[in-house]
């Protein structure tokens, strides 16, 4: 059990939030797990997928779909209030 109390917890948190998202964004492993993810994605939605777990779809279709889907995640910071409404918050973020 931890010895700081949930409000303490609940402060750190939000302190360090941006700048763990910051680190995150940074670091290559992110940007190649995106990629492979994606990818993935692409494969079950549009390719075939062989047996041996590769993908069969034109790899210059799929390689500038999985960027240009990557261009379109964003990683982002949600209010801490539970009440709030999150489709509202998102739709302010555009």
């Amino acid at each position: 059990m931890s010895q700081l109390s949930d409000s303490t917890i609940s402060k750190l948190a939000d302190t360090l939030v941006s700048d763990v998202i910051d680190y995150i964004q940074d670091d290559d492993r992110l940007k190649e797990f995106y990629l492979e993810v994606i990818g993935d994605a692409v494969c079950e939605k549009l390719g075939k997928k062989n047996p041996d777990g590769t993908c069969s779809f034109d790899s210059g279709i799929s390689s500038e779909l999985i960027m240009a889907i990557a261009d379109r995640i964003l990683i982002t910071t949600i209010p801490n209030d539970s009440s709030a409404d999150l489709l509202s918050y998102f739709r302010s973020k555009r």
